[in-house]
């Protein structure tokens, strides 16, 4: 490979560093948002399923001890 080609290659690697960093913190602000969410609609959802299983229409005859 050329020496001046290779030169230019390091340059313009720099800057694709750069703006390699700048998308990675862009993604990682995303996936912090969604994984929140998701977190917090899995709560959800096992929460309703732990009260309806507490609550639910036959849990009293399931779950009692004679």
């Amino acid at each position: 490979m050329p020496s001046g080609l290779l030169d230019r290659l390091r340059r313009i690697l720099v800057f694709a560093d750069k703006v390699a960093d700048e998308i990675m913190g862009e993604e990682t602000e995303i996936l912090e948002k969604t994984v929140s969410r998701m977190f917090e609609v899995m709560y959800r959802v096992a929460k309703f399923s732990c009260d309806y299983v507490k609550h639910g229409k036959w849990s009293h005859y399931r779950f009692v001890k004679y």
